[in-house]
């Protein structure tokens, strides 16, 4: 990863201002990767989420063009998100990896014919989780995760997002299970809906208070 940031910055001090945009996510999406292999050393030990008010649509334009750049170049990824949806409260850098992990999903399922997938974003006030505890979680925040491929293998539906389970010949089944564990560490919840031509992933998360949305905009001033 050194050697790939090392290499990009090279690069950008000859480019354009097209190309520096590129050479300047290389180098953002490998500071990223190697902040999260720090934090993952095993499966298991993910850190806990540093939760902060966050923009969602933000997360999901910056995997949408770093999809488009690289493993997703033969899809076509539509956004459709409501202007109005207020800020989540989550973790930045492991909400990309989220939105990276599934959008890497549609465009392997898809294959080399590539396909559509839709980053959809809406506000759902009612939603909210029942703990084991009898404790309720409110999850207004909806992302649905779109694609027009060939749907979940039927072995594997139920349990998708468990470790070591993949519908692939040479996948990891890491990928969905770190994404659900991902979503879980932020009191949030994942589920999906998969049928031949139309399978949606859906993440909820819980919206940032006014504290933490004012404690985050004083962040980014200082």
């Amino acid at each position: 990863m050194a050697g790939i940031t090392g290499a990009a910055q090279l690069l950008s001090m000859n480019l354009n201002a097209e190309d520096l945009e590129l050479t300047d996510l290389i180098v953002a999406e490998s500071r990223r990767i190697v902040k999260l292999l720090e934090q993952v050393e095993q499966f298991g030990n993910l850190m806990p989420p540093e939760r902060q008010a966050l923009n969602l649509h933000d997360v999901l334009d910056r995997a949408r063009r770093s999809a488009l750049l690289g493993f997703g170049a033969r899809m076509k990824i539509i956004e459709d998100y409501d202007p109005s949806l207020p800020p989540a409260l989550g973790d930045k850098d492991q909400l990309l990896q989220v939105v990276l992990n599934l959008l890497k999903n549609a465009a392997e399922a898809a294959g080399d014919q590539g396909g559509t997938i839709q980053l959809h974003s809406y506000y759902e006030h009612s939603f909210r989780m029942r703990r084991s505890d009898g404790t309720g979680q409110s999850l207004p925040l909806q992302i649905e995760i779109i694609d027009d491929g060939p749907g979940l293998p039927d072995a594997i539906r139920a349990d998708v997002f468990d470790p070591f389970v993949s519908g692939r010949e040479n996948g990891t089944g890491l990928g969905l299970a770190l994404v659900s564990k991902i979503i879980s560490d932020h009191g949030g919840w994942i589920s999906v809906n998969s049928t031949p031509g139309r399978t949606v992933f859906r993440m909820s998360l819980p919206r940032a208070d006014k504290t933490n949305a004012e404690n985050s905009a004083l962040g980014q001033e200082t």
